[in-house]
């Protein structure tokens, strides 16, 4: 196979990453691996690409498995190139997870729990992943296996599924939003520049992360649910008065009888909403160059999570958005977000919708990359075919943002031509 005529400037590509592949084989492998995913095919397991890349399946399978290569240094270096091409004082972390289904039970950390490849409670491997958006370009920036607590008990039977998956001693149990939370830690540390944090209602709707990315000065628009109860004011507290009987142990914590206004959801704030309040907005263009325009309305509030114990939270903005759907009637959603007071409905509906990028992104990675077509069942397997198609997603990543350079030079050039030419025909 001639990759160089296939992909030109792949060997090149790869030349930063050989110091972290050790020996000459598994650089060679690591190109023919990255062809044999940018190949047209249906699948993209380690069987079908071995034929077409002309590379024994065994060789690909220990390259995945068991060489000695340092995955974390390649990581960090593709993180670090990909930030050279899009680097963006404006730019948005997105958080989101994906589901990888599985037919058996013995890869590692499949189990039955939500998917959002079927839609439904399925039997999967889930992916939490974040993925970095600065001019115009989302990529990937990390994704990691997430680790259900049936795998991380203290059984023989636990134990057993995890060394046959080779699952690292030091790898435990954490839910999905402390995950998301290190993947931010790890940007920071890395002085990746952002402008906020977006997230689906999953993610929006944890008290807990919300307050995380606050302690840590971090932006944010998030989705919420629509029964999540808020106040419309600042809440007074009603507490319930304590009455002491004779027997039995003392009462313990704050008890709150009622609050002063209300708390409401969201669904009856949203049909609530009169018709001329809304706001017409037009965000961008979509995939076939027509607007995409939203109806939205945006005010100040208070989640009201746990009110009953007293628990006060922050005031957010809460931004409503509407899309009629081609049956009839509309579909509503709801957003929370501490961005400044003083932006407006339009500005806040353009920052939540650069998280549809990564949909575009997915896509590529899914059905064109072959990201979730691996059948091994070892966890650095796993993590080590992600990040392979990784670093295909950033190579054609870097030719499609090269080819648009040498386009905008070109037409530079042919303007700064006829420019010439009418100064010289305004000279004579």
């Amino acid at each position: 196979m001639s990759k160089e005529i296939l992909f030109p400037g792949l060997t090149e590509y790869l030349a930063p990453y050989h110091p972290y592949f050790y020996r000459v084989e598994s650089r060679e492998t690591a190109e023919c691996y990255l062809a044999g995913l940018m190949m047209d095919g249906e699948r993209k397991s380690v069987e079908p690409m071995s034929e077409k890349v002309k590379t024994p399946e065994r060789v690909m399978q220990y390259f995945l498995s068991s060489a000695v290569w340092d995955e974390e240094k390649v990581a960090a270096e593709y993180r670090r190139r990909m930030l050279m091409e899009t680097s963006d004082p404006q730019g948005f972390l997105v958080i989101d997870d994906t589901g990888f289904l599985k037919k058996g039970v013995d890869s590692a950390c499949v189990s039955r729990q939500y998917c959002g490849a079927s839609g439904k409670r399925d039997n999967c491997q889930i992916g939490t992943s974040m993925t970095y958006v600065g001019n115009d370009v989302a990529w990937p920036y990390i994704m990691e296996l997430f680790v259900p607590e049936s795998w991380d008990e203290d059984t023989d039977a636990c134990s057993a599924k995890r060394k046959k998956t080779h699952m690292p001693e030091s790898v435990h149990h954490r839910t999905k939003w402390q995950m998301a939370l290190d993947f931010i830690d790890l940007a920071r540390k890395e002085n990746v520049p952002h402008r906020a944090i977006l997230a689906d209602s999953w993610y929006g709707n944890i008290p807990a992360f919300r307050q995380g990315l606050e302690s840590r000065e971090e932006n944010y628009i998030m989705g919420v649910y629509s029964n999540t109860q808020i106040f419309l004011q600042e809440p007074e507290f009603q507490y319930r008065p304590v009455t002491e009987g004779k027997r039995g142990r003392k009462r313990q914590g704050i008890h709150v009888e009622s609050t002063i206004p209300g708390a409401i959801k969201l669904s009856v704030l949203g049909a609530s909403v009169a018709e001329e309040d809304w706001q017409r907005l037009e965000l961008r263009l979509n995939s076939r160059g027509k607007p995409l325009v939203v109806e939205a309305v945006s005010m100040r509030v208070w989640p009201a999570y746990s009110w009953r114990k007293g628990k006060r939270h922050e005031e957010v903005w809460l931004m409503i958005e509407r899309r009629r759907l081609s049956r009839g009637g509309y579909e509503l959603r709801y957003f929370f977000s501490n961005m400044p007071q003083q932006l407006s409905t339009l500005d806040l509906a353009k920052v939540y919708h650069e998280r549809y990028w990564i949909e575009q992104g997915y896509q590529q990675l899914k059905e064109e990359l072959g990201l979730d077509h691996h059948e091994g069942r070892s966890w650095k397997g796993w993590h080590r075919h992600v990040l392979l198609t990784f670093l295909a997603y950033g190579y054609l990543t870097q030719v499609r943002l090269h080819k648009k350079k040498e386009r905008n030079q070109a037409a530079r050039a042919e303007w700064l031509q006829e420019k010439s030419v009418l100064s010289s025909d305004a000279f004579f």
